[in-house]
């Protein structure tokens, strides 16, 4: 084997490693963006201190941090702060009820399969 060929074997094999674990880590420790269904986002965080898996939804468009958000808090109930105007058609019940669908799926174990999107 050549000097140029093993260069390039071990570039290609350095970064496919590379890679590989850096896209292992996404959601461990930290909230991820999971699916976006109807102006909503779905969060997740794998916690490995607590062995929790937790989830939760807003929508983004109106703050860039989650607490700022118009969003759905720890018991799925409508948080909307009051310094932001939300448009109707954001919080409707049809809608509601599908974003806590989402959210008790993706609360409800690893593998996260939304039907009916």
């Amino acid at each position: 084997m050549s000097t140029s060929e093993f260069l390039k074997k071990y570039f290609f094999w350095t970064l496919f490693i590379l890679c590989i674990t850096t896209s292992v880590n996404a959601g461990l420790n930290k909230f991820t963006n999971l699916i976006f269904v109807e102006d909503w986002l779905i969060e997740r965080k794998v916690d490995l201190t607590i062995n929790e898996i937790q989830c939760r939804a807003s929508i983004p468009s109106n703050a860039s941090w989650f607490g700022a958000r118009v969003r759905l808090g720890p018991e799925n109930e409508l948080i909307e702060p009051i310094w932001i105007s939300v448009k109707a058609n954001q919080v409707l019940d049809s809608k509601l009820v599908k974003i806590r669908e989402l959210l008790d799926d993706c609360r409800s174990g690893l593998l996260f399969l939304p039907e009916n999107l």
